[in-house]
């Protein structure tokens, strides 16, 4: 006899982080961005990028309204960031009456989730953010002077607000996928490239337009991976459906 869909069970991984996921999804990463963030407030290297960008593009933001990086990378970008969670979301609703789906109901609404909510944190940090996008420097033709990013904090002023970079976080939040197929990828990796190499797109979009530093988008990928990694362990995967290869031992 065949099982209902609400009445089959579907045996839980029982997964648990050792030391070595700890060591390699929380501590190596922390590391990392320890080391960049200092080599970037240290070097310079951001305002020499800036630089060549700026002055690629005649002494001139030429590219901050261009079809490409203003209307394709920017303005569709955010709708094809959209239509996959409404995709994402469907798929959930769909796993209620399609067996197949079930399964992959939790690993799927943990991924809505971060791609809803990474961002969402990400807005609220750069709307309450005192630092200024490069196009209001006077370093580029503006009006502010120029300072190291984690300098200027954050308020209620009227300027700024352009830190961290809230576009790229559309992209970088899809790192989630990562986590969403850590239980069940052979080659878990592969899952990070939707999201970097989205979210790099985006992020140097916006560095083009002159609307972020490099620095921008670095906080913006470690906010989201290190957000998908705390949200991971929320939704509890020990509790996730087994991969098909246990449930057959």
């Amino acid at each position: 006899m065949t099982r209902s869909l609400n009445t089959e069970t579907i045996p839980a991984s029982g997964w648990r982080p050792d030391l070595r996921f700890w060591i390699t999804h929380l501590l190596l990463p922390l590391a990392a961005l320890a080391v960049l963030a200092i080599l970037l407030e240290a070097t310079g290297f951001e305002l020499w990028l800036t630089d060549r960008w700026y002055a690629a593009e005649g002494g001139y933001w030429s590219l901050r309204h261009h079809w490409l990086t203003y209307v394709v990378m920017h303005h569709y970008g955010k709708r094809m960031v959209l239509m996959a969670g409404l995709t994402l979301f469907l798929l959930i609703l769909a796993s209620f009456k399609v067996a197949a789906l079930r399964r992959w109901r939790r690993p799927l609404t943990y991924l809505l989730t971060c791609m809803a909510v990474l961002p969402a944190i990400i807005a609220k940090m750069k709307h309450a953010s005192l630092a200024p996008c490069p196009w209001d420097l006077a370093r580029y033709g503006g009006d502010y002077i120029y300072h190291h990013t984690l300098s200027y904090g954050f308020g209620g002023a009227d300027s700024g607000g352009c830190f961290p970079s809230g576009h790229a976080s559309g992209g970088f939040g899809m790192v989630a996928a990562y986590f969403a197929a850590y239980l069940y990828a052979r080659v878990r990796w592969l899952f990070l490239l939707p999201g970097l190499v989205v979210g790099t797109l985006f992020a140097l979009g916006q560095q083009l337009r002159g609307a972020h530093f490099i620095s921008h988008d670095l906080w913006t990928l470690a906010i989201c991976w290190f957000g998908a990694l705390g949200l991971f362990m929320l939704f509890r995967p020990w509790n996730w459906p087994a991969p098909k290869a246990v449930e057959n031992e």
